[in-house]
């Protein structure tokens, strides 16, 4: 177990950055929801994305509050297939309800078998900056790279990510015409392995007890968050790893329009007409005052529902923006160099 200067020591020998640090405050606020406290191990990749390589350019800061952040939660996450309280009642937002009555029609039949993806600070240009670049296979698997060289040679070596966002899209195609109850239900808990840990509540609370003996402190029981909290909790996962959806395949129309359906009966999320780079775009921002001034926006086309741009802001953190560019290539393409 690490304390916050361990982890800010791990850091400085992790890999450049792959998100930015506009996407410090998610990240340590999932990883500490999901787990207590954010980890540094390289093997531990199946329950989270939050290894060394999620975590580089994160401020002290964002560690110190993903610390306080894990104080909330010692309760279970949701249950998969039992939908939260008039989940399924909820009024769809009417911008986004008509926008995935036009994607829903559409087939997935983009060219090639995965999706490359640069994240840059730039809404124009594609080129390669210190987040790296991506590659998202179609059956969900994700490689990463500095570089393109580096891309390359994790495919090369199959150094490919977890399994997680096979879930996340997975949730997203059932959202399409399944009940929208349980589809936020599954999307809440997408990003945990069925299976992989029997007794979550004792592990969030070993790992408490460890941060607590590595500081030297006795270890106080944390109050359960209230149901205010709760909710806020469930809600930013949800949001969370629908955006991890959407990102993982951008070009599935279908997803898209599953990941927006979800989105469109979230009642915290808030739609804006907008315009990036001269193009029409939408504007979806969520918030989770309860656990902390942490802010999200997410932007898409306005007419595709493509992902272009997330920012994200919280307390002591500025605010920061990526943008996404993709293309649709084949994975023999970037084994073989050709990119």
């Amino acid at each position: 177990m690490v304390d916050e200067m361990d982890l800010l020591r791990d850091l400085k020998k992790a890999e450049p950055v792959r998100p930015h640090a506009f996407e410090e405050a998610r990240t340590v606020l999932r990883a500490a929801m999901a787990t207590g406290a954010p980890e540094t191990k390289p093997g531990s990749r199946r329950r989270t994305r939050w290894g060394k390589r999620r975590m580089v350019g994160f401020s002290a800061a964002a560690l110190v509050a993903a610390s306080a952040a894990a104080a909330l939660v010692v309760t279970s996450t949701p249950t998969p297939d039992k939908p939260p309280a008039k989940a399924g009642q909820a009024t769809a937002n009417p911008i986004l309800a008509k926008l995935v009555a036009n994607i829903t029609p559409l087939p997935a039949n983009a060219p090639g078998d995965a999706t490359l993806e640069i994240r840059n600070q730039s809404p124009t240009s594609a080129e390669l900056g210190s987040n790296g670049i991506g590659l998202f296979t179609d059956d969900g698997t994700y490689y990463w790279g500095v570089d393109k060289s580096a891309l390359r040679r994790a495919i090369v070596r199959m150094d490919g990510g977890d399994d997680v966002f096979k879930r996340d899209i997975a949730v997203a195609l059932y959202a399409v015409k399944g009940d929208i109850g349980i589809a936020r239900a599954r999307m809440a808990v997408a990003n945990i392995a069925p299976g992989t840990n029997p007794d979550p509540e004792r592990t969030k609370i070993e790992k408490l007890k460890g941060l607590a003996k590595a500081r030297g402190e006795k270890y106080v029981p944390p109050k359960p968050p209230t149901p205010e909290q709760q909710r806020g909790i469930t809600d930013n996962h949800i949001w969370a790893n629908a955006i991890d959806a959407l990102i993982a395949a951008p070009e599935n129309p279908q997803v898209r329009a599953g990941v927006l359906r979800i989105m469109a009966t979230m009642p915290n999320v808030k739609v804006t007409k907008t315009t990036t780079a001269g193009q029409p775009t939408l504007t979806l921002m969520d918030s989770w005052p309860a656990l902390g001034k942490h802010v999200e926006k997410l932007v898409i086309n306005a007419g595709t529902g493509h992902p272009v741009a997330l920012s994200s802001s919280a307390s002591d953190i500025p605010p920061s923006t990526t943008y996404y560019h993709t293309s649709r290539v084949t994975l023999a393409e970037i084994r073989a160099g050709k990119f």
